[in-house]
């Protein structure tokens, strides 16, 4: 009896002391982790500013903090938050609308008033949606109308620009002018843009510019030279300053070509084109453009509803596309405050934050890109994000539109294609001119995940390589 006792004794002292070998194979390797990541940054940022935390991901307490609580730039990473926040206001089911209307009778194929385009901030409205709105028209018989063809961009607010965005960047297709009604030029939703190409053959002549999808609104300024193969290209594409005059000025070698996309002034007036080029050549009379809003007494005759969100948002964090995040903070604040506005929207992204348990205190931004160098956050509060989302039905799908470290293509690494090898790194990266941040989930070698917020501004030169050291510590140590 007494050898059974000896025995269970030892046996419950045995098993008993795992917890605690665990808890201090744990503390080491957080030991070990934090001397190597102060160690990379006192070798590599002694005059930057930085802020970085690491949570361990079931629980989310932290295990790391260098100035977690300093807020920095986020740069593109405030595109977390703008995501999270459309997912659960907006819900991952949810589409955008886009719609078509007459008010008058047709007779004898005569449309005896207008044809109105409708915007319902749709960031994936395509020259093909144009098409079958086109298509729809003719099928009513229409050959002519007496009115105009007009757009309703009533659904948000009049102000185009975020803050923050400087004249020199406004024709950079980065910096899309937003609209209720806006178009893109292919499907990786570059909003507000249109594609310009320059191309030729015969020396000493100019080279042809098309745009593409072509719109009679938007003038081209041709001031180009075709050179003898081999020669150097000196071709420049901008959009003036306040209008929608695109000049393209510079040689071109016999045989090449340049291709670039440029924001349009007014894509309100952009996409209603797009649409009459349609109609002309389905054999409907050329007709006036115009913006208005569509009366009361008009019959809908057309609807184009979005993919849904979860799907667009896959591409907004895998492609970083700065004016979807424009468009999703408006709509935002039109969904949940009635006021298509960037006002309105942040109103709405900060009350979806203090309602998820972050400390707004930490936050302040001014746009929906993260293009504003105006932003700030707290690597402890971005960390904590990542966090909270973890418990969202729609968790899953928002892991799954972040870029994959290593792992080829724009729909799946995307801007982490050929960073961190060998590592599984799920992560949104960011990047305005001296500022660099990364924030996402790492695996470590135990096989536990982790969540990572790094940021840091000040930068006079590249910190991805720094930043990605830091994050193959988190994964090697624990």
């Amino acid at each position: 009896m007494k050898k059974k006792i000896i025995i269970y004794t030892m046996l419950f002292m045995l098993f008993s002391s795992f917890p605690l070998i665990n808890v201090e194979q744990a503390w080491a390797s957080e030991q070990t982790m934090t001397t190597k990541i102060n160690t990379i940054i006192t070798k590599n940022w002694k005059n930057n500013e930085y802020s970085i935390t690491v949570r361990e991901m079931e629980r989310g307490d932290v295990i790391y903090s260098n100035n977690g609580d300093k807020m920095i730039r986020p740069a593109s990473t405030h595109k977390l938050l703008v995501s999270a926040a459309a997912l659960d206001l907006l819900g991952p089911d949810y589409r955008f609308t886009t719609k078509a209307y007459i008010d008058g009778p047709v007779e004898n194929g005569i449309l005896q008033g207008n044809i109105y385009l409708q915007g319902g901030g749709d960031p994936t409205l395509l020259p093909v949606h144009l098409e079958s709105f086109a298509n729809g028209i003719k099928k009513l018989g229409i050959t002519k109308i007496t009115g105009k063809l007009i757009a309703d961009d009533t659904w948000f607010d009049d102000d185009r620009l975020a803050k923050g965005i400087v004249p020199e960047e406004e024709a950079l297709s980065y910096a899309s002018r937003i609209s209720a009604l806006t178009l893109s030029p292919n499907d990786q939703y570059d909003v507000g843009n249109v594609q310009v190409k320059v191309t030729g053959t015969k020396i000493g002549q100019a080279a042809s510019v098309q745009l593409f999808p072509h719109a009679s609104t938007i003038p081209i300024v041709n001031k180009t030279k075709i050179i003898k193969k081999g020669g150097k290209s000196t071709i420049n594409i901008t959009r003036e300053y306040g209008t929608d005059r695109i000049v393209v000025t510079g040689n071109l070698p016999a045989g090449t070509e340049k291709n670039t996309y440029v924001t349009v002034y007014n894509p309100t007036l952009y996409t209603l084109d797009v649409l009459r080029e349609k109609l002309i050549a389905k054999g409907i009379q050329q007709m006036p453009l115009d913006i208005g809003k569509v009366p009361n007494n008009a019959q809908r005759i057309g609807i184009s509803n979005s993919i849904q969100l979860k799907d667009i948002n896959f591409r907004f964090l895998k492609l970083s596309i700065n004016g979807m995040g424009e468009m999703l903070t408006k709509q935002i604040g039109k969904e949940l405050l009635g006021e298509g506005s960037w006002s309105a929207g942040i109103q709405a992204i900060r009350t979806y934050g203090i309602d998820t348990g972050l400390d707004m205190d930490q936050w302040y931004f001014e746009d929906g890109s993260g293009l504003n160098h105006q932003n700030r956050v707290s690597s402890m509060q971005e960390s904590l994000l990542l966090y909270k989302v973890r418990n969202k039905s729609w968790y899953f799908s928002y892991l799954d539109a972040l870029p994959h470290a290593g792992r080829k293509g724009k729909l799946v690494g995307a801007t982490l294609e050929n960073r961190l090898k060998g590592y599984s790194v799920s992560a949104k990266t960011g990047y305005i001119t001296g500022t660099y941040a990364l924030s996402g989930y790492v695996q470590g070698k135990s096989g536990k995940w982790y969540i990572f917020s790094i940021l840091t501004q000040a930068n006079k030169g590249a910190a991805i390589t720094t930043i990605d050291e830091i994050v193959k510590q988190i994964a090697n140590e624990m």
